[in-house]
């Protein structure tokens, strides 16, 4: 398993914990090894190369994943956490990302909130992509309006976060978010804290949800509401997958989506009456 990168990483620390109890309860050992950044295939040429594994777990997958058609080439068993580009078929488990942010939405909606905005990331992410797509398919499925200035997506959120903070605190209060949808945990509390240094106050003016329910959400202020992935289960499905396949008796299906458990903090409340 290929470490992610130097930047901490809430969720992967928590798939990897998972990940290694998993492979522990097939009788399998965990190896994990780093490669540097935009050169992945050679180290994962090296490893198959060595003899030392069976298998490999993926994870981190985006659009044009290189790993992928490599090791589908080599036919060296693999599975995957997360997707890649239509039309490869591979065995991968996903979080379902765009009925998850349905999900959101729909919590959302049900408290009374209809001007709902959303921090994304930018159109390279294939996870920021299918969350958007839920945000905008749950917007749709109750008729409410998308206007474009509430939907701001980048790729440092230190940066465009609290830019779109800003500018929704200047808006005229009919014309505000009530709520906003956020890609991540990190993206939520980066929007807790520049929401709070513009005037809302988060829980009560403004309601913001995440996504992954990383460790720390249940310390931001207030605490966060989140979209929780289920980590402990997909863990076990990708080891139970892998067996099967270094067992020559592929799992079926080969493909799996699970939906992520909404869970309920205090950073979302009812918009106050007008």
């Amino acid at each position: 398993y290929a470490l992610p990168g130097e930047e901490p990483h809430w969720l992967m620390d928590r798939f990897i914990y998972h990940l290694a109890q998993a492979a522990e309860s097939f009788e399998y050992h965990l190896l994990t090894f780093t490669h540097p950044h935009g050169s992945s295939v050679p180290v994962y040429d090296e490893l198959i190369l060595s003899g030392r594994l069976d298998g490999f777990v993926l994870s981190e997958t985006n659009f044009g994943d290189p790993r992928i058609p490599f090791l589908l080439e080599r036919r060296f068993p693999f599975v995957s956490f997360g997707r890649s580009d239509e039309g490869l078929e591979f065995p991968w488990i996903d979080t379902d990302s765009e009925n998850g942010m349905r999900l959101a939405i729909d919590y959302l909606v049900d408290l009374g909130h209809r001007r709902i905005a959303f921090l994304g990331w930018d159109e390279a992410s294939l996870t920021g992509n299918l969350r958007f797509s839920g945000y905008l398919k749950g917007m749709a499925a109750h008729g409410l309006p998308v206007r474009p200035d509430w939907i701001v997506r980048g790729v440092v959120e230190d940066e465009f976060v609290p830019a779109a903070l800003q500018y929704w605190a200047g808006l005229p209060s009919c014309e505000q978010p009530t709520a906003v949808a956020a890609v991540s945990d990190h993206v939520a509390m980066t929007a807790i804290q520049a929401a709070q240094q513009v005037g809302f106050q988060v829980g009560e003016t403004l309601s913001i949800i995440g996504f992954d329910d990383a460790p720390i959400a249940r310390f931001a202020h207030p605490p966060l509401t989140t979209l929780r992935q289920p980590l402990p289960l997909i863990t076990v499905t990708l080891m139970t997958m892998l067996d099967a396949i270094l067992q020559r008796s592929p799992y079926t299906p080969p493909q799996r989506l699970f939906l992520p458990e909404l869970i309920i903090r205090e950073s979302c409340a009812a918009p106050q009456a007008e």
